[in-house]
């Protein structure tokens, strides 16, 4: 039972990246989320590139908008052809509008199981008053999604953290951590906040390899991590304590964040 229970887990942390939907805009930040999809996609996976020429953000150049309309057309074509170099896609989507708008309607067409998006250097305020497509893809999306900030890739990351707090959402996030590790060669190590009334039962089940931190999960994940690293979180939209964490993480990482959905279908 319990070689099944390990089996059913890399099973669901494969099928995670089984059906991949790249956003791509103007911004090198794209180019990031192409070559980090690239370094964790597994070998059967469907990828598609869908770009957005963000016409509406000209409007703040006043008399100058025709021409950062076309600007932002050509960066985005510019940035569109330069991710095709750095990952095999199957299918390219080009379109106008909000990024997140393309992105999560391709993403219930297609029924993908991840969206990746570069992060825009902006900060959390900036963020909150004027958007920010990760911000959104975060809110709204039904799937996981890739949050990609620059520090590995296409190579693996140098290691992986992941939350973990004994929730089924927790759960899937590990079994995606440790899918990731194992396929790609990469260290994972659980965090457990000692703060959270943690239960007995995460410190024997098999997790030598923990970190015990003290303060708030998402405070010991960040503080685990470095640019290099691949922070992975669960997060459930039926769970407001979780979706916070992993915003939190979002937010103060200095490196890349999977933001798992979803919880892992019991054993069969």
């Amino acid at each position: 039972m319990e070689s099944q229970g390990r089996t059913d887990a890399r099973q669901a942390g494969a099928a995670a990246f089984a059906r991949m939907v790249i956003g791509i805009d103007d911004t090198p930040e794209s180019l990031v989320a192409a070559a980090q999809a690239e370094a964790l996609r597994a070998g059967d996976a469907h990828v598609v590139l869908v770009a957005a020429a963000e016409r509406y953000l000209a409007a703040h150049a006043g008399l100058a908008a025709r021409h950062a309309q076309d600007a932002l057309v050509a960066g985005t074509l510019d940035e569109l052809e330069r991710a095709k170099a750095v990952i095999d896609a199957d299918d390219t989507v080009v379109g106008s509008g909000r990024l997140v708008d393309l992105l999560l309607s391709e993403c219930s067409r297609r029924d993908a199981t991840l969206i990746a998006v570069g992060a825009r250097p902006h900060r959390r305020l900036s963020a909150a008053v004027f958007g920010g497509h990760d911000v959104d893809a975060l809110h709204e999306a039904s799937c996981s999604v890739l949050i990609a900030r620059p520090g590995w890739g296409p190579a693996k990351p140098e290691r992986i953290v992941v939350a973990v707090d004994g929730t089924p959402e927790s759960r899937a996030a590990e079994a995606v951590a440790r899918s990731l590790g194992s396929r790609l060669g990469c260290d994972v190590a659980p965090v457990i906040s000692l703060d959270e009334h943690v239960d007995p039962e995460l410190l024997r089940a098999e997790r030598e390899d923990a970190l015990l931190e003290p303060g708030p999960l998402a405070n010991a994940v960040v503080a685990a991590c470095t640019p290099g690293t691949l922070a992975v979180v669960g997060r459930s939209q039926s769970h407001s304590r979780r979706q916070s964490v992993a915003e939190r993480v979002v937010w103060s990482a200095r490196c890349s964040v999977l933001v798992v959905q979803g919880e892992l279908a019991p054993a069969g």
